[in-house]
């Protein structure tokens, strides 16, 4: 027969797999909001159960047209020129791990759900009810790279939000010889803002390393003090006689 198999894990708020069946046939484990969803009867094969769930925890498996293979019913949404009708990809079940392989037998969008594709597989049967996912990319092609790629700031980029202050303000200091944070503060105002340096100082760390600055050479940021000092006394709920 179809049915859809729910690779649901998390007892959360989430129901929608529940309202857009037709026939009223996916329920829940305990809590009518919280619980598991769990399936019951006779499924017709719509796919909206797949194409609403936004987890992509839900697929449909169809063994109505052979006892060898299924035909499974996968939510995909990393984009059609990933996918050939007819080629092999790797399928995975929900926590990740390699099940083996299925082709491609087609795709169509899912209706109300533009960014949504369901994507058609035909697996081995005994592996059908585990499928959740396809792997898009071998491992060794997104293995991290052996050391931290950082594309330098252009000079327009604006390093403090706060003060109007680019990368080029900065760089141009730092190659004049200034090493103290509080000395480029006081020239450039980079760091004199609202916010007391929280978005400026990695950036200018980042540029620090971009012109080969040792880490030990830069002479931080001096920490700043609430910017209103208040009285405890105004926090303690209660005036006093």
């Amino acid at each position: 027969g179809v049915f859809p198999v729910l690779h649901c894990m998390q007892e959360i708020p989430c129901n929608p797999c529940m309202t857009c069946c037709p026939k009223d046939l996916i329920g829940t484990l305990g809590h009518p909001i919280m619980g598991l969803p769990e399936f019951h009867g006779e499924c017709v094969g719509c796919e909206k159960c797949v194409a609403v769930c936004p987890g992509l925890a839900v697929t449909l498996v169809d063994f109505r047209k052979s006892g060898e293979t299924a035909l499974v019913t996968v939510p995909f949404e990393l984009g059609e020129w990933h996918l050939e009708s007819g080629s092999e990809v790797t399928v995975t079940g929900w926590e990740g791990s390699v099940l083996g392989r299925a082709v491609i037998t087609g795709w169509k969008k899912a209706a109300g759900f533009p960014y949504t594709t369901l994507l058609k597989l035909e697996t081995p049967a005994d592996i059908a009810c585990r499928v959740a996912g396809v792997r898009i990319q071998e491992p060794e092609d997104i293995a991290p790279l052996s050391e931290p790629l950082e594309v330098p700031l252009p000079d327009d980029a604006i390093v403090c939000r706060c003060e109007r202050v680019s990368a080029g303000d900065i760089r141009r200091h730092l190659r004049s010889g200034v090493r103290d944070m509080n000395h480029l503060k006081a020239i450039t105002r980079a760091g004199f803002g609202a916010c007391g340096g929280k978005t400026c100082t990695s950036l200018i760390e980042r540029i620090c390393r971009e012109e080969g600055i040792p880490a030990g050479e830069v002479t931080a940021f001096t920490d700043r003090p609430l910017f209103a000092e208040t009285e405890l006394g105004w926090f303690k709920g209660a005036d006093d006689e």
